[in-house]
């Protein structure tokens, strides 16, 4: 499959200029199988805080079910919730550099308020009910942001993350790749629903 940053180097270091270094949320390596900002015309369809979306709002990794997910960085447990229809189950973390989203889990490991460290089990990877890859949907927001911007406040995790155990996919043609690629819907916005 070819995405448009494929190519593009991942640069990432101890010492990035908002001071913010991640761990991979996962050991082993797995492969991105959705970047950030990818499929802008599948995304606009959908709505995070009545603003449409301009992309994918995060990286999804491909592994299989009941893999261990970890936290990025320290930080505490702020919510663990279900968002049927799109994320399903997902654990988000507050941190001092803002928030990390870990998305299409099964189990989970914390709880809400919960002190947690870098590195800790948080939950495992689950399947989800949409026919596509089962994958990690991994998101960060980092402060300030701003939910209406058309990202839901995200950005893209990838400069941050230790990029060793990162797969990235192989060049393919374009054309082939969109038609290859099977994405996940995400929850129709409600008018009482809160977005995570």
């Amino acid at each position: 499959m070819k995405y448009r940053f494929a190519t593009r180097p991942i640069e990432t270091g101890l010492y990035e200029p908002e001071g913010i270094y991640l761990s991979t949320p996962f050991d082993g390596s797995h492969q991105v199988i959705q970047f950030f900002g990818q499929h802008p015309n599948h995304y606009a369809q959908f709505r995070y805080n009545s603003t449409a979306l301009k992309g994918h709002p995060g990286i999804d990794f491909a592994m299989p079910p009941d893999t261990d997910i970890f936290a990025v960085d320290d930080g505490r447990v702020m919510e663990i919730s279900n968002e049927v229809g799109g994320i399903e189950r997902y654990v988000k973390v507050e941190h001092r550099w803002g928030e990390s989203l870990y998305a299409h889990i099964s189990a989970i490991h914390v709880e809400s308020g919960q002190r947690i460290r870098r590195n800790q089990r948080i939950a495992s990877s689950g399947t989800n009910r949409h026919n596509v890859t089962p994958h990690l949907h991994f998101a960060i927001r980092t402060t300030p942001y701003n939910r209406l911007d058309g990202w839901g406040g995200f950005n893209d995790p990838l400069p941050f993350l230790n990029p060793t155990n990162i797969i990235l996919p192989e060049d393919e043609d374009e054309d082939e790749a969109e038609q290859s690629v099977i994405l996940h819907p995400m929850a129709d916005e409600k008018p009482s629903m809160r977005r995570p």
